[in-house]
């Protein structure tokens, strides 16, 4: 485990500095394997989701601020997770392992950590007092130092580590009892969920329980890794069975209607989970043409299509202008991730306003292009994992509503909510192009 903390405390640190952007870029930097490897992942990934309430209890008990020092800081909110939630850590070795990993400053980090586990208590949370008391699981609750706000929004922050404006919009755009579900989402650790290929859900879960990976029905047809062995050591990984997908993210490829013998773009595919959906699809006869910006990441699709097995029917295209004209576009565009806070947990740390209007000037370019691949009488889903309608209706409706491109309706669109356990959040909207109907402005 100390590896493990230490690898953590490293990707946290250079987090801090700027050096990574990732956390998974700096802990992959480690070479980690097996269970130091998923310990060291969960406690990183776990300081950044709960970093604003680790600061808050913290700041009760350092008189002068906490540390400037990176490496400390990062070690005391580091510690603090380990108290608060990573409930199979004994605390002992939560406080003196993750002391043991810093240089100096020891006495004080670890009197700090120590007043942060008195403050854990054996019991339920009082529902009465939710600026005092914070439920931190079943029989155990945090007996905060320094009260939360009164306001609920400013106490979702705090506890969810979430920017204050987001949940502004949330409220606006969804109403009281969803900013809840959404805020508790994105403090949750994200589900790892698996969609089969060439085959159904029964049989892949019969195949990997074999080797002793437990999975749970979820979605049809995706399967939720609930425990045991890691998927991704098996025969199925290996031969293609299946591939790692969240079920919103998969709405967006299913939402494309494609045919044996079509021609499909992907526009922005890395690493190609939805290029290899579609490329299942089209066969036999059919090809499926990604493209992505990055060159590293073009090189992700082509790794996952020879594994699973559709090497003949994706082509990877080295620049935008490459793209044919298809009969069907998937335009998965980049976007501020709102809706996969829990998976993405770094973005809650640099996302803005201005992150939001940003993102949608570069989506309203992205979709103008893709309505241009796409011949008379084919289909577009402009897709993203945001859950902010600026990103989302507007910009398809911003884009319809300029009158220089052919004639699209709206034959269909959604946005799902993140919900803990079930699924990510995320929009998609189907356009039929060159059929001009009563929404094409929207």
């Amino acid at each position: 485990m100390a590896s493990a903390r230490a690898a953590a405390l490293h990707a946290l640190a250079e987090l801090e500095r700027g050096a990574a952007e990732r956390l998974r870029t700096a802990l992959d930097r480690e070479q980690l394997t097996g269970r130091d490897q998923a310990l060291a992942f969960e406690l990183a990934h776990g300081v950044v989701r709960r970093e604003r309430l680790l600061d808050h209890v913290l700041s009760a008990f350092a008189h002068r601020g906490l540390p400037k020092d990176r490496v400390q800081r990062s070690a005391l909110r580091l510690g603090a997770y380990q108290l608060l939630f990573a409930t199979g850590i004994p605390a002992h070795a939560a406080v003196h392992e993750t002391v043991d990993l810093v240089r100096s400053n020891k006495g004080f980090l670890n009197a700090m950590l120590r007043a942060v586990g008195n403050c854990v208590l054996p019991r339920a949370a009082d529902p009465a007092r939710p600026t005092a008391e914070l439920a931190l699981g079943p029989g155990r609750c945090l007996a905060l130092p320094t009260p939360l706000p009164e306001l609920e929004l400013e106490r979702l922050a705090i506890v969810h580590s979430l920017p204050y404006f987001l949940l502004q919009r949330w409220r606006r755009d969804f109403g009281d009892a969803s900013v809840r579900q959404i805020a508790a989402a994105a403090s949750e650790p994200a589900a790892v969920f698996l969609r089969p290929i060439g085959g159904g859900a029964e049989a892949l879960a019969a195949e990997l329980a074999a080797e002793g990976v437990v999975c749970a029905p979820a979605t049809p047809p995706y399967l939720r890794w609930s425990g045991g062995s890691s998927p991704f050591g098996t025969a199925a990984f290996r031969q293609g069975r299946f591939v790692v997908q969240d079920p919103t993210a998969g709405a967006a490829a299913d939402a494309l209607p494609v045919q044996p013998g079509d021609t499909v773009v992907d526009l922005c595919a890395a690493p190609g989970t939805k290029t290899m959906l579609l490329a299942e699809r089209v066969r036999p006869g059919g090809r499926v043409h990604a493209f992505d910006i990055d060159p590293e990441r073009r090189a992700r699709i082509a790794t996952n299509a020879a594994r699973l097995g559709f090497a003949a029917q994706v082509q990877i295209a080295n620049t935008a202008p490459e793209l044919p004209i298809a009969d069907a576009v998937l335009a998965d565009v980049p976007c501020s991730n709102s809706g996969v806070l829990g998976r993405r947990v770094e973005v809650r740390r640099r996302i803005t306003g201005t992150t939001l209007a940003r993102m949608a000037a570069e989506q309203r370019t992205l979709l103008r292009f893709a309505i241009g691949r796409c011949r008379p009488g084919g289909t577009v889903v402009y897709a993203t994992c945001s859950i902010d309608r600026e990103e989302n209706e507007a910009v398809v409706r911003t884009v319809l509503g300029r009158g220089d491109l052919p004639p699209c309706t709206i034959e269909a669109e959604l946005c799902t909510l993140p919900l803990p356990g079930v699924c990510d959040g995320g929009y998609w909207a189907r356009l039929r192009v060159g059929l001009p109907g009563p929404s094409a402005a929207g």
